[in-house]
């Protein structure tokens, strides 16, 4: 109910998006003045009066505070929770006998060394620190602490300026980002705080002093990104007092408050819960930022500017609980710096358990990611729920339909770190680094599978939206490939292998060796954007690398951390060799060949490819024994045929599991020789072939180049048109002809020559980044040799790809490196079967391949309830 004769005086405002719901919280209750130095724009609702002042002038401020005293028509209060304006309203408070905070709290509050020092004095719980007044200072005093340390300003707030150094180095940096830090309105002390870094989750308590006794209203569990610097990314709230550091932390905040000599207003204190015991990192003399005091009263009912309020007035504030629920709040950040072109929201605000959706930044808005610049945020999203993972699928849901568009040119997104939810749980602080990586991943047994390469120490995440976006995304663009002969060529499988660049010999080849239908097998190479994810190319069939990933994925359940990380988030690896058996019985069948009991697998390479495969098909040999097949690993070479049937050190094969391909069909004598028993005993129904030759005619980039061309527009719906839109990059076979780019008509050999650095030179048929010359890697004088020599040959263009990256910690095991990944996403039968994933430090290297230092690594993805992996 409104008190029409109580006035509450608020000093300053802030930004809209943080502090409406306190302002409109107490223009519900109270008659509201402002005192403001800005003019006045969304508060012009809520006030009833106004003065413009400097407010973090005390003496500019005290005569529009008793301007507005005096005007009132009954009992005045004082307000603030404008960090700008703590200290000079507490002294205007004081001088005109308003109930504040002292003047010497806020101020002891305000400055950080003055708060250690303070703590220091009163015995509490000791955090080593200095102040430093130079770099060779800070230097000393870090060597003094010990490494890592945390370099802060002296009197700056919302960890501004704040970072993490783990040597001297870092150190250097981390001073010059202290010292070179300023926000308006702040006046910055002289020094530059460097402090041991404590281990351990961080919490903040927003709470009430009355009569010098602190009551904690808000216990929030902090969530920090950005690392080295300490950006405050989330919060979640809810029940605590049931926590084994509840006790110690009453205590501690208590004893702060008395050594600040803080007895009456809000305060907002940030915890560490180290090993130790709790640390306090700083206390507030107001109420808290970052929505957390919203965030509270969807938790616990209790609405802590109104409590403030009632404290303004001598009032003890009613501080009891109406309910016992969690809420989060969850910070969204663009990719990369730039400017904000448009943010679209989607359906986030229908995600059940979502209560508010709020943008922070407009359009034209320069967002510069940290240290370039305060919470360059895009949107927030408050969830409710009754526990801690009903508010996180809630938000994740609500943040997977959150898109920023930036402006500018797409290279400004290269290498930018892009992190699912999933994979930001995993990297937070607080589980510490050695948590984050998983030693298991680089046994001997692991390299050997990974052909003796290095493997990535962690797994990479999938979100249970990306992964439906992506089967439903790749099996539509398989029924396109699979279309291509009927819609393009009218059923003529002889003029599309033609057309896909195919040799007489592998045309003849290919088309005797076809199967009676194309098995539902792929593996799609794509890149991740900041819209989504990106194809380079597809491959079809039974020649796929990554079976052996489910390798990798049970030698990381078998590490005690990952296995409960996974076990919280649900996250599953599937079983791509038990998915492949059932459906290469199931083309047995249709095929009408009979298969026995337990049957003879040839796992079969060309005898080029034979020494590379090897390691990697004997890694996934066990997998087809559980499956039920007795399986073997050879080279086509090695087959002997007896009674028109294949051998393999003196056993019948039932099937050849192919992984040989056309494109390595390139001596006509020597294909012949190999290839044509194979395919008699096939036509004989000696042996099973899996899978047919012609599975190649559509896994190539000649049939992706046809589904890209505009001339073939027509024959695909509004709905297929997006789907090519939306996945594939824009390709050409490379002839001297005018194609369409970008909505215009363009010389396609002059279009290429000029542009390089946004093309990538693509054989139609081979795989593996073979033959691929990625424009921005080589010089123009070698382009243009390349280009030339590949007109009218069987090639493709390819607009360039530009791939995010995520982190991994570094081998020293001291930090992050950001990795450019490549997902090599398999589909059989219709349904994700897990990734093959590579990663490089290297966002521009072209071919994130192993040949090129590439690590490689499996994907677990998030299984929604009631799915089975």
């Amino acid at each position: 109910m409104l008190d029409s004769a109580s006035r509450l005086i608020v000093v300053g405002s802030r930004l809209r998006a943080y502090r409406e719901y306190a302002m409109a919280s107490l223009a519900g209750r109270y008659e509201i003045a402002l005192v403001t130095s800005q003019p006045i724009t969304w508060e012009a609702s809520y006030v009833s009066a106004f003065r413009f002042a400097d407010i973090t002038d005390p003496a500019a401020l005290r005569p529009a505070v008793e301007e507005l005293v005096a005007e009132a028509p009954g009992r005045v209060g004082l307000f603030t929770w404008d960090e700008l304006a703590l200290v000079p309203t507490a002294e205007v408070g004081e001088l005109l006998g308003l109930r504040h905070m002292s003047a010497e709290a806020a101020a002891a509050c305000r400055d950080k060394y003055t708060t250690r020092a303070l703590l220091d004095k009163a015995g509490l719980p000791a955090v080593r620190h200095s102040l430093a007044h130079t770099e060779r200072e800070a230097l000393a005093a870090a060597d003094d602490i010990g490494y890592p340390v945390v370099v802060k300003p002296r009197s700056l707030a919302g960890s501004l300026g704040v970072s993490m150094a783990r040597d001297p180095a870092g150190l250097r940096a981390a001073y010059r980002s202290a010292t070179g830090t300023s926000f308006p309105g702040l006046r910055a002390e002289s020094g530059v705080l460097v402090e041991e870094f404590l281990e351990g989750p961080e919490i903040s308590v927003d709470a009430c002093v009355v009569d010098g006794v602190p009551e904690p209203v808000a216990v929030a569990r902090k969530r920090l990104g950005h690392p080295p610097y300490f950006e405050e990314v989330g919060h979640l709230v809810g029940p605590w007092r049931h926590e084994p550091w509840a006790g110690e932390v009453l205590t501690l905040l208590r004893d702060a408050h008395a050594a600040l000599r803080v007895d009456h207003g809000l305060t907002h204190g940030e915890i560490r819960l180290t090993a130790a015991g709790p640390r306090l990192v700083e206390l507030n003399g107001r109420l808290g930022g970052d929505l957390i005091p919203r965030v509270g009263t969807l938790a616990n009912g209790v609405d802590l500017a109104l409590a403030g309020a009632a404290m303004a007035f001598g009032e003890r504030p009613d501080l009891t609980p109406t309910a016992s629920r969690w809420a989060e709040v969850r910070f969204l950040y663009p990719a990369h710096d730039g400017v904000l072109d448009r943010l679209d929201t989607g359906r986030a605000a229908e995600v059940p358990g979502i209560a508010e959706v709020t943008p922070l930044a407009e359009p034209g808005e320069e967002l510069l990611l940290p240290p370039r610049k305060l919470t360059p945020r895009t949107a927030a999203l408050i969830a409710v729920a009754a526990d801690p993972a009903g508010c996180a699928a809630a938000l994740d849901a609500a943040e997977d339909e959150v898109r920023p568009v930036m402006r500018g040119s797409r290279l400004d997104a290269l290498g930018a770190v892009m992190e699912n939810p999933v994979t930001r749980r995993y990297l937070q602080v607080e589980r510490g680094l050695p948590a984050m990586v998983v030693p298991g991943l680089r046994n001997d047994w692991i390299r050997y599978g990974a052909g003796g390469g290095q493997s990535l120490n962690r797994p990479v995440f999938l979100t249970a939206p990306d992964r439906r976006r992506l089967e439903d995304d790749l099996n539509g663009l398989f029924a396109l490939l699979a279309a291509i002969p009927g819609r393009l060529f009218g059923g003529d499988l002889r003029a599309f292998a033609e057309g896909v660049g195919m040799t007489p010999t592998q045309v003849e080849l290919v088309l005797r060796g076809a199967g009676l239908r194309l098995p539902p097998m792929s593996r799609a190479d794509m890149y991740r954007e900041p819209g989504g994810f990106k194809l380079m190319e597809l491959n079809t069939g039974s020649s796929l690398g990554g079976w052996q990933m489910a390798e990798f994925a049970r030698a990381a359940v078998q590490n005690a951390a990952f296995r409960r990380f996974a076990d919280a988030e649900r996250l599953v690896h599937p079983e791509p060799v038990a998915r492949i058996a059932e459906v290469l019985r199931a083309d047995a069948v249709h095929a009408g060949f009979t298969l026995p009991a337990r049957p003879v697998l040839a796992l079969t390479e060309w005898p080029d490819g034979f020494a590379k495969t090897k390691p990697w098909l004997d890694f996934v040999l066990p997998e087809w024994l559980r499956h039920g097949f007795d399986a073997v690993v050879c080279g086509l070479d090695e087959f002997t045929y007896r009674d028109g049937a294949p051998h393999v050190h003196g056993r019948r094969i039932d099937v050849v599991y192919r992984i040989f391909l056309p494109g390595e069909m390139e001596d006509p004598e020597l294909s012949h020789r190999l290839v044509d028993p194979l395919l008699d005993a096939a036509e004989s129904g000696r042996v099973f072939l899996f899978a047919g030759l012609d599975c190649e005619l559509y896994g190539n980039k000649g049939s992706l180049a046809m589904l890209s061309d505009e001339r073939n527009r027509d024959v695909f719906t509004a709905e297929e048109r997006d789907l090519i839109d939306r996945v594939l990059p824009w390709t050409r076979f490379l002839r001297e002809e005018t194609v369409q780019h970008d909505g215009r008509a363009v010389d396609l050999l002059s279009h290429v020559l000029a542009n390089k650095d946004r093309l990538a030179l693509k054989p139609t048929l081979l795989y593996g980044g073979v033959g691929v010359v990625p424009g921005w890697t080589v010089g123009q004088a070698e382009w243009e040799s390349r280009i030339r020599g590949a007109v009218d040959g069987p090639y493709v263009v390819q607009e360039r790809v530009l791939p995010v990256a995520e982190r991994f910690v570094t081998d020293a095991g001291d930090g992050f490196e950001a990795m450019a990944v490549a997902y090599g996403v398999l589909m059989v039968g219709e349904r994700y079967v897990g990734m093959l994933v590579r990663g490089t430090p290297d966002p521009g290297v072209g071919i994130v391949s192993m040949s090129n230092g590439a690590q490689i690594g499996c994907c677990f993805h998030v299984e929604p309830d009631g799915e089975v992996a």
